[in-house]
């Protein structure tokens, strides 16, 4: 489960981010294992009840066989993005050890762990990740020893150089950091809810760490791998903190060491400064995390296309042996998806500037369901297919709307910059004052439609559906719109503005909480077979349905 975690996206993220800004996005390191411990004993207790090969079918037991496959592709989307991210930030590696370009070490990697994960199951991932973190620690240990020798103080020093140039927690004494400012880089409650979403997402939909769990045998040691998990997390992301600090402190002592950028500092350090053969075996060990991960994540994704869409789709009556072939198969198309979505996050980062933490944010724009679903499923009886249908269309409305001011006021945030330096005329465009009128149109249009919504028939169920979830998708991207205008009126009247990739979620976070809040006040209590045993505060066994129901 550490191997699943410790991707090239920690191993590179993590100190990288400590490089540029300090630890401030890692504030909540110390508590994030043990409340993954906390999310493993509310929503594995529900799968092991039902005996679940995939946290989906949990799902359509709460709600309808429709929420389960319109959650199981969402879910199947991020977690194929996710192996494109781990690619990209895999070629970090590479360009700051070797100087390949990004898309050479994409394709590499691909051509290795695309046969390696297709050539066995999930126990020949669980083995190899166990070789792997014994490679892995060895090589973080040696980059330690590295920079010990290197770095004047040793590790007394190096830290407290870095933390004196506030790449510790300095933004707690900045009070711009616990404002809501869109245009604040990091944002304290915003790391905090963001922190809490990822770890309720990783235990309740992750078929990469589920899977890993249901195979334990019983939801006792599920819960017992959990505890031995985030006894490791802790020191290993001590560790990457070291190492940040460390490398920041390398490279002010040694003026004369320029790295390209921060993303690569740490593997020009190991290049230059570790022994023949140590970089090798170093980068081995780093590369050993990233095979394991992609491993993980095709493996598990293989795994939900067998289960969620050719056996209950396609071919009902395949055989064991048959399903075996389509894993086979499915590995292989899916590592072939991620490698080219490696290669679009490489471009889109490039074009937009982003660092290697910034980078993720413009792809997931589907994902905002995925933990509303299931945590409203446990939370509540009156929980319903409705209630997800709905808050799905409104959130990715205003996901898409946040998208656009991202991208459009980043990109034109760039050009004013190289305006400005090149001493021409510089336009602010999208990163100026946004006009709130066409989005009141949006919202205007969204109610008219919600209205036609609610005089359609019952009898016409998929028609209805369609109609409320286009009202729902316009006002969703309504709200988002309305609430850019109101900030760029507030905050770049006098210089334009980039949307920070830390507030992509803000309008999604205060909509959930509002339209969820809103449907346990008001909505109506479910059928009992649909909860009962099902969610978190009712102890009741769980109703068996009729296999043809």
């Amino acid at each position: 489960c550490l191997m699943a975690a410790l991707s090239a996206i920690s191993l590179v993220s993590i100190p990288c981010e400590v490089f540029n800004h300090g630890t401030n996005l890692y504030f909540m390191f110390i508590a994030s294992p043990f409340l993954m411990v906390l999310s493993c004993m509310i929503f594995m207790k529900f799968y092991f009840k039902l005996g679940s090969f995939t946290p989906f079918e949990y799902l359509e037991r709460r709600f309808s066989p429709g929420v389960r496959t319109l959650v199981t592709v969402l879910v199947f989307y991020s977690r194929l993005f996710y192996s494109g991210m781990v690619l990209f930030t895999c070629s970090k590696i590479f360009e700051g050890a070797a100087g390949w370009p990004a898309w050479l070490t994409i394709l590499i990697l691909c051509g290795v762990s695309i046969p390696f994960a297709t050539a066995g199951g999930l126990k020949a991932v669980v083995w190899t990740d166990v070789m792997q973190f014994v490679v892995l620690v060895g090589g973080l240990f040696c980059i330690l020893g590295a920079l010990y020798i290197n770095v004047d103080g040793g590790f007394i020093g190096g830290i407290a150089l870095a933390i004196k140039d506030g790449h510790g927690f300095s933004e707690f004494s900045n009070p711009e950091f616990f404002t809501l400012s869109p245009y604040v880089r990091l944002c304290f409650w915003l790391i905090f809810f963001n922190n809490l979403t990822a770890i309720v997402g990783s235990m309740s939909s992750d078929q990469m760490t589920v899977q890993r769990l249901l195979a334990s045998g019983s939801y006792k040691q599920a819960v017992k791998t959990q505890w031995i998990n985030a006894l490791f997390n802790l020191p290993t992301t001590i560790i990457l903190f070291i190492i940040g600090w460390m490398v920041y402190a390398f490279y002010t002592q040694n003026p004369e060491f320029v790295p390209k950028s921060g993303d690569t500092a740490l593997f020009e350090f190991i290049a230059a400064k570790l022994p023949s053969p140590l970089p090798g075996l170093v980068i081995a060990g780093m590369m050993a995390a990233v095979i394991s991960t992609l491993n993980g994540v095709y493996n598990s994704l293989a795994t939900v296309y067998c289960k969620e869409f050719h056996v209950r789709y396609f071919r009902p009556q395949t055989s064991e042996a048959g399903q075996v072939k389509v894993s086979r198969i499915a590995t292989v198309v899916l590592g072939l998806i991620s490698c080219s979505l490696g290669l679009t996050v490489c471009y889109s980062a490039e074009w937009l500037r982003q660092s290697v933490v910034e980078a993720g944010v413009i792809f997931n724009a589907f994902d905002g369901i995925i933990i509303p679903a299931f945590f409203y499923a446990v939370l509540s009886r009156k929980s319903s297919t409705l209630m997800v249908w709905m808050i799905a269309g409104t959130l990715w409305g205003s996901k898409w709307a946040m998208l656009t001011w991202y991208i459009t006021s980043t990109d034109a945030w760039n050009l004013y910059q190289d305006a400005v330096k090149a001493g021409g005329v510089a336009d602010p465009g999208m990163a100026g004052v946004i006009r709130p009128y066409w989005a009141l149109g949006l919202l205007l249009l969204s109610l008219v439609i919600l209205f036609v919504w609610s005089r359609i028939s019952k009898k016409f169920g998929k028609i209805r559906q369609t109609v409320m979830m286009t009202g729902s998708i316009i006002g969703g991207y309504a709200v988002g719109v309305l609430f850019w205008s109101m900030c760029s009126y507030i905050y770049c009247q006098e210089e334009p503005q980039a949307l920070s990739f830390n507030y992509m979620g803000l309008i999604m976070m205060i909509l959930y909480i509002v339209l969820g809040a809103a449907w346990m006040l008001f909505g109506k209590v479910q059928p009992v077979e649909k909860w009962q045993g099902l969610t978190l505060f009712d102890k009741g066994e769980v109703i068996q349905l009729p296999k043809n129901n």
